[in-house]
């Protein structure tokens, strides 16, 4: 009984991390525009033009209000999300670690376990504009999966990040094919 429970478990946690609020990576900007609407939410970047995302401003992800953004590959499949807090002065940098530890732990029930102990905490020297990363979950095969903590201008925000490795990596889809010769016959 105990083998058939993790086999099912084992079937089910692959498809229940290709997601993001039940959003399944390689869905359509139209899918991912109309599934936010559905949840509530009014999300901007709607117009489609390249490289724009769909952005939720103010997102429900558990107790901590988050923006998300969904990011789209170069055929406009949805391959990545990031969501972030509001920024904090310095005198209120532990609100951000609380926020990472908090992201962290919501992404540890949904991808597993990480692959090692925080990298930083409030005493570390964070280092300006970049991602200073906290945790890494290296063995979910298909998506790199972080969060970090940002200083940036002696403000600070956590933010996680989720990104399908295939489809952020996949080629643009060629332009159709050159049409064959015209010919005298109908065409139905």
């Amino acid at each position: 009984m105990m083998l058939l429970s993790a086999e099912v478990f084992a079937r089910r946690a692959p498809e229940h991390t290709q997601d993001f609020a039940g959003i399944a990576f390689g869905s359509s900007r139209e899918t991912v525009i109309e599934e936010v609407m559905k949840m509530g939410y009014q999300p901007y970047g709607q117009s489609g033009k390249e490289g724009e995302r769909v952005v939720v401003p103010i997102f429900k992800f558990g107790e901590l209000p988050v923006q998300v953004d969904f990011i789209f590959n170069s055929n406009e499949k949805f391959s990545s999300f990031e969501i972030r807090t509001g920024r904090v002065e310095r005198s209120r940098m532990s609100k951000a670690f609380e926020a990472v530890e908090y992201m962290s732990d919501q992404f540890t029930l949904k991808y597993g376990k990480p692959n090692s102990n925080p990298r930083i905490d409030e005493e570390s020297n964070l280092k300006e504009g970049v991602r200073n990363f906290y945790l890494e979950w290296l063995s979910v095969s298909t998506l790199d999966i972080n969060t970090a903590v940002v200083q940036i201008e002696g403000r600070y925000f956590a933010v996680g990040t989720v990104t399908h490795r295939l489809l952020s990596n996949e080629k643009v889809k060629s332009a159709a094919p050159a049409k064959a010769k015209a010919s005298n016959a109908p065409v139905f």
